[in-house]
């Protein structure tokens, strides 16, 4: 069986995880101020993006269908709202100081670094 994925599900893993470290420690913004939507992209797992001011966060039923995938691809998601959030310079969405930032994550909460 399948996860099935909602808006008020992704908040709740969102909300779970910003209840621990490192994001309890970021002053991540309340899940009421961000978007979560529910995507059947075939191409990525999930996205964040800043639209209209608005911290966006979709996540695609295609690949996401268990509760660790769930928690590991938000949590690779909330070290992007956080970068934003935080105005920090990055040459790459995925360089060097989001390697950084996904090397504690992984650590403190035990995802698989290399699916991460």
């Amino acid at each position: 069986m399948t996860l099935a994925l909602t808006p008020e599900a992704l908040a709740a893993a969102y909300d779970y995880l910003c209840e621990f470290p490192p994001f309890s420690k970021w002053n991540m913004p309340h899940s009421e101020d961000v978007r979560f939507v529910v995507t059947r992209h075939d191409d990525r797992f999930a996205h964040y993006q800043m639209v209209d001011g608005v911290h966006n966060i979709a996540v695609s039923t295609k690949w996401v269908n268990r509760h660790d995938s769930l928690l590991s691809t938000m949590a690779h998601e909330l070290i992007h709202l956080h970068a934003r959030a935080t105005n920090m310079r990055m040459r790459s969405a995925h360089g060097r100081a989001f390697q950084i930032m996904a090397d504690e994550v992984c650590t403190i909460h035990g995802f698989d670094r290399l699916n991460f």
